[in-house]
């Protein structure tokens, strides 16, 4: 599968580094990279994926995609791991999340949010260091979410531990854990946690 991960940080690089390592065909798109290895501009980079990553800041989200343009987007998937927050780190869009706003903003894109919950280590490897874990997932395609939920896989998510919560309006929820996230990382002095769900047997 061919996959554009916008953004050359930790996030980005770390779900690139072990997706093209479980064979997929990633390049990165960049604003201010473009040109080094493995890495173009960010219109290039989308315009042959399949699926798109939104490895940037929530609040950076929208306008990027803007820039990029619709017909380059056309019905592209896009899995959104991002978490908007002020500069104050207080949250950026209160009783709204970056998902919704991408999928009402591009009605045609089939917008899928998950992994926003967790450290960027988590992401790539949730079973490692934790004897549990917990990817929710959020989107309004049913075909969408079946592809991520194999990236998931990919990623090293057992299907058992990925929770669809249902539509796109769902990633209000989680994207808001977010002051949790942090409360936890400083009661622990570590963001190798994660957020996990579990059931009366």
């Amino acid at each position: 599968m061919n996959i554009a991960v916008l953004g050359t940080g930790k996030v980005g690089s770390a779900l690139g580094t072990r997706l093209a390592a479980a064979g997929h065909q990633v390049v990165y798109g960049s604003r201010s990279r473009a040109g080094e290895p493995g890495v173009v501009g960010q219109r290039e980079a989308v315009a042959s994926a399949d699926v798109v990553i939104t490895a940037i800041p929530g609040t950076s989200v929208v306008s990027t995609l803007e820039e990029i343009g619709e017909q380059t987007l056309s019905d592209k998937i896009v899995l959104d791991p991002s978490a908007a927050f002020s500069p104050q780190m207080t949250m950026a869009y209160p009783g709204d999340s970056v998902g919704q706003q991408v999928q009402a903003r591009f009605p045609q894109l089939r917008v899928v949010k998950t992994l926003n919950t967790m450290n960027f280590t988590i992401m790539v490897d949730p079973l490692a260091s934790l004897p549990r874990a917990t990817a929710f997932v959020s989107g309004d395609d049913e075909a969408a979410k079946k592809v991520v939920r194999g990236l998931l896989g990919d990623l090293g998510w057992p299907d058992e531990a990925v929770l669809d919560l249902g539509g796109i309006d769902t990633a209000l929820a989680t994207e808001h854990v977010a002051p949790l996230f942090f409360a936890t990382v400083r009661a622990l002095g570590t963001a190798k946690f994660n957020i996990s769900v579990t059931t009366q047997a």
